[in-house]
């Protein structure tokens, strides 16, 4: 298995001739209001709303499904022993294990908000570059240190995994294998910390480089912004559609 960071696709769609300060903040809303549902009905709703913004976004299926799949993996973690862990309403036996029907709710309803958060935040990646996405933000009063921070942090994601690469071709053309013994876990720790102390030069020679040519903190895009009734009207249906669901949530039963 290997690190690999390909960057986010950017296909022609009717997301992406929007205005992306429009859809920042109306994606923030609906993120916001899908990771604070209760109930497995409007989660499922929220998640449906997501996948058709996803369709709208012409996002290729199988980035789309692998990032998604990714996701599985990590929230399962979490989801699967909420069965077993959480008491309340019905419950199946099935030998010497007890799984009760409100932590198999839960574990629902945490997969599928987790699934609906993360399909927009794809969503917002991959239907406009990354810079005009930080520019909008700028745009929206977040601030300018916390812009720098992500763009960096993206950069250099890549050359860390480039880096990491490298490594690892120089550990098999030495004979390396990665076992379960002692000799495999030092070598292990000992590369964690070559990456981290090639990181740390690297970010210093970068700073060095970036302040001789006359760096000040400053965000600069080149991406011009202009606001046109397409992206007022589809923000305002993405919020429309994030406070029907909450709505749906918080209604009394």
């Amino acid at each position: 298995m290997t690190l690999a960071f390909t960057p986010p696709p950017c296909p022609d769609s009717p997301l992406r001739r929007l205005d992306p300060r429009w859809k920042l903040a109306a994606l923030a809303v609906a993120a916001l209001a899908a990771a604070v549902l209760r109930t497995v009905p409007a989660a499922a709703a929220a998640l449906a709303g997501a996948l058709l913004l996803a369709l709208l976004a012409r996002l290729p299926p199988r980035w789309f499904l692998g990032r998604l799949g990714a996701t599985a993996l990590f929230v399962a973690l979490f989801a699967l022993p909420l069965p077993l862990l959480l008491d309340g309403g019905p419950a199946w036996r099935w030998g010497s294990l007890r799984l009760s029907a409100h932590g198999a709710a839960v574990a629902l309803l945490l997969c599928l908000k987790a699934a609906a958060v993360v399909t927009l935040f794809l969503v917002l990646l991959a239907s406009a570059p990354l810079d005009a996405t930080l520019k909008a933000a700028h745009s929206l009063r977040v601030p300018g240190l916390v812009v720098q921070l992500a763009l960096l942090t993206y950069r250099y994601l890549f050359l860390l995994a480039d880096e990491l690469a490298r490594l690892r071709t120089a550990l098999r053309v030495r004979g390396f294998r990665n076992r379960a013994s002692r000799h495999a876990y030092r070598t292990i720790g000992r590369v964690a910390g070559t990456l981290l102390v090639r990181g740390y030069e690297r970010g210093e020679r970068v700073g060095q480089a970036m302040r001789c040519r006359g760096f000040d903190g400053r965000f600069r895009s080149l991406t011009a912004f202009r606001t046109r009734p397409a992206s007022v009207l589809t923000s305002a249906a993405v919020v429309g559609g994030a406070a029907a669901v909450c709505w749906l949530d918080f209604r009394p039963l």
